[in-house]
């Protein structure tokens, strides 16, 4: 959002509107419904401006004014944002909208939607940032909380109003396995999530609280995360605002000298944007991570899937831990993943070759068996027919039943097994056959 540059006129109508703020009924129903912080400041400042264009000095003189003129009013504003990009216009018209319906001000909304600026501009912003960027805007910062606020949104993918809407606390972080931590975004509202931060991610973080702690601050479960400093001769509140936020990001891709194309008043990389756009292709360029939770992570909410899925935290920490590795930004941290991997690799054949070949000796143990037990059983048919005993259906079922239990152990030597059996079978008189057949 811009910062505010009136003239002194406009200064002394903005001065009587913010008198206005506390007690006017009209102005009360407007701020009633807006729900979060961040969009009330926002739209304050599109319903200030307007109010500041058109000269009106009251909230109340404003839902007085007859429809022809308030219409009039609108149409003015509207043109007067041409020269802004299709979205920043329509929430500068949509606050102003706001306040006139809930103040059931009747005006034509149609025509005003038709002077909106053109919605087809290209989109700016659309670029991500790349690991070795974000490591040379880590490489030339010095302070540990612009390193802790850079490596925050590195690793989670969130967007800016997480650290203030609510203000995110240290009662929201939690350890979790591999050193990393989770971060519960948006408490209190029904857009919350969990978030994670890789282990480098958790590291810089702690660092940042072991500094704090030094420098004598006193850290509870209700202290911000990213904190302002006590002592500065501007601190005007204990957490850091977006827009501080937002410096830090901007000196750091300053002075790592990331190149950023504008196009109009966009860049291809957006400020914040830029490391979302990151976090979202690594975790859709990754085949292992299930993309239902990919969504959770990025908190979006599309189809069904957006409403039933409820992933637990585990579940979907479980998920982020698949993307460690791309998400990691220290070069040397990631060659560890890389080595580890290959080692977990190497391991894997090593263990699969170690059990080959015991299979390959336990086979060659089974057929040596088959083999000497089916010559020892010729052998002892034929010794029975010379003494003129017979051969008992027992003892047939006794050498039937051990071939077949082989060929049902290893169905991939079944083959094997029949041809022993075939070969046995031609050394067998023709009456023992039969009674194999039967068998």
């Amino acid at each position: 959002m811009p910062k505010r540059q009136w003239n002194k006129p406009q200064l002394l109508i903005l001065k009587t509107l913010d008198q206005e703020k506390e007690t006017n009924r009209a102005y009360i129903k407007f701020n009633k419904a807006i729900k979060t912080p961040s969009t009330l400041k926002s739209y304050n400042y599109a319903l200030d401006k307007f109010m500041i264009q058109s000269k009106i000095t009251s909230y109340d003189d404003a839902i007085k004014i007859k429809a022809d003129r308030i219409q009039d009013y609108l149409e003015d504003y509207v043109i007067s944002l041409k020269n802004l990009r299709y979205n920043t216009a329509n929430q500068y018209l949509a606050a102003v909208e706001l306040f006139f319906d809930m103040n059931m001000v009747l005006y034509h909304k149609r025509i005003l939607r038709k002077l909106l600026p053109s919605n087809d501009q290209e989109q700016g912003g659309k670029l991500p940032y790349t690991t070795e960027e974000i490591n040379r805007m880590l490489s030339v910062t010095i302070k540990l909380r612009s390193k802790a606020v850079i490596h925050y949104f590195a690793s989670t993918g969130c967007r800016p109003a997480s650290v203030e809407d609510p203000i995110l606390r240290l009662k929201h972080l939690d350890d979790m396995p591999y050193n990393c931590k989770s971060v519960y975004v948006y408490d209190g509202s029904k857009e919350g999530y969990f978030a994670f931060l890789t282990p480098e991610a958790a590291k810089a973080m702690n660092d940042f609280f072991k500094q704090r702690k030094l420098n004598g601050e006193i850290l509870t479960d209700e202290s911000p995360v990213f904190s302002n400093s006590p002592n500065f001769p501007t601190t005007k509140q204990e957490h850091m605002s977006q827009s501080s936020i937002r410096q830090i990001i901007r000196d750091a891709v300053s002075k790592g000298g990331i190149e950023r194309i504008k196009t109009g008043k966009r860049y291809d990389k957006a400020e914040i944007y830029g490391f979302r756009k990151r976090f979202n292709t690594v975790l859709k360029l990754n085949n292992d991570v299930n993309s239902n939770i990919a969504e959770k992570l990025m908190a979006h909410k599309r189809g069904l899937d957006g409403t039933y899925l409820q992933p637990t935290k585990e579940e979907c920490f479980r998920e982020f831990v698949k993307a460690i590795p791309e998400l990691t930004i220290d070069p040397t941290k990631r060659q560890e993943f890389k080595i580890t991997e290959q080692q977990e690799e190497i391991t894997e054949l090593q263990v699969s070759k170690k059990k080959i070949g015991e299979l390959e000796r336990i086979q060659k143990i089974t057929l040596e068996r088959i083999e000497k037990m089916s010559g020892e059983f010729v052998s002892k048919q034929n010794k029975l027919l010379d003494e003129g005993k017979e051969v008992t259906d027992e003892q047939l079922r006794e050498f039937v039943g051990f071939v077949r239990l082989q060929m049902d152990m290893d169905p991939e030597f079944a083959e094997h097994w029949k041809k022993i059996a075939r070969e046995t079978m031609g050394d067998i008189p023709t009456e023992i056959k039969k009674k194999i057949s039967v068998i």
